[in-house]
């Protein structure tokens, strides 16, 4: 679910693209613009019609429509007095200077808290600090190990500060900190922290400062305190369990009472964002699975909260991720932790009914890994398939991300109808949806049109047709033109469709290959699935893919586009899921299981400490760890 190319193509202006390259940029957004422009005009000549009809009056029908309508904004969480005080009863220094100077003083070494750096990338700075606040620095074992043992300091580095601890981006990526000793020097570091888990946190801190496990704290609480304590713990405790039982509405509940009864506890604070619906609980950030010894032994050796390689097989990383997803997924059967926004608050609804699609699919394609919960797996598909076929759960008005929910949701009833006939009049009914939003020259969109897009519509239309959906196909011939259209002679892709000349017969630049190469394999599948494209053509886009890698791996974990060729977070696990579906494709038997062997080899690279995974903080764990699984169960031959 990419940005804009407008977003990306500023981007690429400020970043010291050639003069050229920023004037095709420049045409782009043009484009884009000119067709808005339009558009809004349109809309308002339509306003003003229906005023002049209605005499300039609002009828009273009108008045009370409350029926939601496309807009870009964001409205995001504006926290209360209470859940504001998350992470304050940790004794944070004013700055690094002053906490430095007090580590001289003292013996203790400086915790350098760092939520972000100045020039970063970062969409979500402060939700992802939120996630840190109400997560390690409101659990009251790590708290008071800081304030015990440490001298704490959140802050964001200056320039000096970051060239001397090499805290810039890609190098970097927040949320992290740094353990200083009292001459200011480095003792380590730990940055893209996304999973939470509290024995993983506490051993970096043992680790880093060994009198933190040896010497009691020097002001331990009262037994009173203790007790208040253990109490709010419990119930804690038993709100998450409520949650993970798929009741947010009653877990949030319990969350409240706790913070009203205890508005001056760190875990008052703490509820109190988890109630508000930003806590790292309710987002899936923090966990309390059991984790291998070898995750805490490895402790900082590890990419930030990434598990060591090879502490897990396969088979560890599919059960793990399936039970994270059972876990998270609430009682209707959607899945509500994403909060991608970029196309405004308004399309949430659309982005929750395609990771519910993702989720579901991906509980599809690997419950045979878990048939001890066969069950409860079952249960969870039928309450997603019920939740995703309810257009009551969509914005048909939002034009920014209905595309994803249109088309994940027919991959997902077109998977289902094989066994579930009675699902195939909700099946056509969601191709219809699909093909509808299909623009006039051809092409599909999300915020805009673009390649990538068409071509997800493209393969999932060929699903439905496979699973018994009747489709037009004179909109699969537009589809396919558009996406020809769009095609550079070598494989490369434009970020967004234009009404610029065809790009046919035209070789991309070396630059526009690589900024395409995650895209590629998605966007040859296209093609492929109608018979327009060759295992010649798969097997080129996906060997870019691999040999361009890097671009797409610096994205991760960031909310944002990382660089001038536009690769973002949330293009990761999108792009690995293309080329993991193209590399299924290839007929050669040897060459297949050859890039099978080389994708699951990256797969299993990127487990977070509890076995899941993620891309960005937006778009979440459950559509990271949806993604990773349904690639994974494309990687068959392979152990």
């Amino acid at each position: 679910m990419p940005r804009s190319s407008c977003q990306a193509a500023f981007f690429a202006t400020i970043s010291g693209l050639s003069w050229q390259r920023t004037q095709e940029f420049a045409q782009e957004i043009a484009l884009v613009l000119m067709e808005n422009l339009v558009k809004l005009s349109m809309s308002l000549a339509l306003l003003a019609l229906a005023a002049l009809l209605s005499g300039g009056r609002s009828s009273a029908q009108d008045q009370d429509d409350q029926t939601p309508r496309n807009s870009t904004r964001k409205v995001r969480v504006k926290p209360s007095p209470i859940s504001a005080k998350i992470g304050s009863g940790v004794h944070w220094e004013i700055d690094l200077d002053t906490a430095i100077k007090r580590s001289a003083e003292t013996g203790k070494p400086v915790f350098w808290y760092v939520p972000t750096l100045s020039d970063s990338f970062m969409d979500r700075k402060p939700e992802i600090d939120r996630y840190m606040m109400a997560g390690p620095f409101s659990w009251e074992a790590t708290r008071s190990q800081l304030n015990a043992h440490y001298i704490p300091v959140k802050a964001v580095p200056t320039a000096e500060q970051q060239k001397r601890y090499d805290l810039v981006p890609y190098t970097f990526v927040e949320p992290g900190f740094l353990i200083l000793k009292a001459d200011g020097s480095e003792k380590f570091k730990v940055d893209r922290i996304t999973t939470l888990h509290k024995p993983w946190f506490e051993a970096l801190l043992t680790h880093a400062n060994a009198s933190a496990a040896e010497s009691p704290d020097p002001q331990p609480n009262s037994a009173v305190t203790n007790l208040v304590t253990q109490k709010i713990e419990t119930r804690m405790k038993q709100a998450t369990d409520v949650f993970h039982k798929g009741d947010h509405r009653q877990a949030a509940t319990i969350w409240k009472s706790i913070a009203d009864e205890y508005p001056e506890h760190p875990l008052g604070w703490k509820a109190a964002a988890e109630a508000e619906g930003f806590g790292p609980i309710v987002r899936g950030f923090e966990v309390d699975s059991e984790i291998p010894v070898a995750v805490l032994k490895a402790g900082i050796d590890s990419a930030g909260s990434a598990a060591p390689k090879g502490v897990y097989k396969k088979e560890d990383v599919t059960k793990r991720s399936i039970e994270f997803l059972l876990d998270m997924q609430r009682s209707d059967g959607a899945w509500v932790d994403c909060d991608y926004d970029f196309g405004g608050t308004d399309s949430l609804p659309n982005v929750h009914v395609a990771v519910t699609s993702l989720a579901g699919m991906a509980l599809l394609a690997s419950k045979h890994a878990l048939p001890e919960k066969a069950t409860a797996i079952e249960s969870a598909i039928v309450r997603a398939a019920d939740f995703v076929r309810d257009d009551s759960h969509l914005n048909k008005f939002d034009r920014d991300e209905i595309l994803w929910a249109y088309a994940y949701r027919v991959r997902f009833l077109s998977r289902l109808v094989v066994d579930r006939p009675e699902l195939k009049p909700s099946l056509q009914h969601g191709v219809e949806l699909l093909e509808q939003i299909q623009t006039k020259r051809g092409g599909w969109y999300h915020e805009y049109a673009n390649p990538f897009v068409t071509a997800t519509a493209l393969v999932a239309l060929a699903e439905a047709k496979q699973a018994g959906a009747t489709i037009d196909q004179e909109k699969i011939d537009l589809g396919i033109a558009s996406l020809e259209r769009d095609r550079f002679e070598n494989g490369a892709y434009p970020y967004g469709s234009s009404r610029r000349a065809a790009n046919a017969g035209k070789a991309g630049k070396p630059r526009q290959v690589a900024a395409s190469a995650g895209r590629m394999p998605l966007c040859e599948l296209g093609l492929w699935s109608w018979q327009k494209a060759s295992d010649e053509n798969l097997d080129a886009a996906i060997q870019i893919s691999f040999d361009m890698h890097e671009h797409l791996n610096t994205a991760l974990k960031y909310d944002d586009h990382t660089s001038n060729m536009a690769y973002g977070g949330f293009f990761f696990w999108y792009d690995m899921r293309g080329r993991s579906e193209a590399i299924s494709k290839i007929t050669n038997k040897s060459l297949r299981q050859k890039y099978e062997r080389q994708q699951q080899e990256i797969i299993m690279s990127l487990p977070e400490l509890d076995g899941c995974f993620v891309d960005s903080h937006e778009l979440g764990r459950c559509y990271g760890t949806a993604m990773a699984l349904l690639c994974l169960q494309q990687m068959l031959d392979q152990k």
